[in-house]
């Protein structure tokens, strides 16, 4: 299923490849926010791609305004486009999880950073694997007790998981980004883009059945 971690990857290759193209920066980013109506539509605009579509534009007609952008009026915004639509939606387990894992990321990545002074570490490599732990934690922590409640299972591998699995999942969606792009003038590349998609789904597939062996991977209650 699609997810508003890859709207933000189409956001992110889109503008960079109008950039590239030398494209000013308004109509760089009309012409994105176009892209990410289009895309949403034809993946079916389930709810975590409205809310990250959603997000998408504010943020970037915030920047095209010149206004500092707040994640929470952005969340904010996503949220009452989908209530005003769908109003049930709000006792929908997906539209929960979909909000409460952002607000986990938003409200506690920031403050837990601050607090073991990530920034002040001199080691990328390891800055950048403590910042990736600390991300999925955060979403972990915002989604654990939603899920607990609904399916009386609770699940620490996921913070592992994450971590593996969002790096594949962007090869993926980049992967099935340049299938679209070149697949339609050229075969040859579509079928080396369509291969080398498969080759990290199933390696995904693999990733995700070794985690849950893991002792302790999830325990119900």
């Amino acid at each position: 299923m699609v997810s508003g971690f890859n709207v933000g990857i189409v956001a992110f290759v889109v503008n960079l490849l109008l950039k590239i193209m030398r494209i000013r920066r308004r109509q760089r980013i009309l012409l994105t926010i176009i892209c990410l109506l289009f895309y949403c539509l034809i993946t079916g605009a389930s709810n975590p791609v409205i809310r990250a579509t959603v997000m998408g534009i504010v943020f970037l007609l915030a920047y095209l305004l010149q206004r500092e952008v707040d994640i929470y009026n952005c969340l904010a915004c996503a949220a009452l486009f989908i209530l005003i639509v769908k109003p049930g939606q709000l006792f929908d387990i997906g539209f929960q999880l979909s909000f409460s894992s952002v607000l986990g990321i938003s409200c506690l990545y920031p403050r837990i950073k601050s607090f073991f002074r990530l920034g002040n570490c001199k080691f990328r490599a390891l800055r950048f694997i403590c910042e990736g732990c600390l991300v999925s934690f955060c979403a972990w922590l915002g989604t654990m007790l939603i899920i607990a409640y609904n399916f009386h299972i609770i699940s620490p591998v996921t913070i592992l998981a994450n971590i593996l699995i969002v790096p594949l999942a962007t090869l993926i969606t980049l992967c099935g980004f340049s299938l679209v792009l070149c697949g339609s003038f050229s075969p040859f590349l579509g079928g080396i883009f369509s291969t080398t998609a498969a080759m990290f789904i199933t390696l995904l597939l693999n990733i995700n059945a070794a985690v849950i062996k893991i002792p302790f991977a999830y325990f119900y209650f």
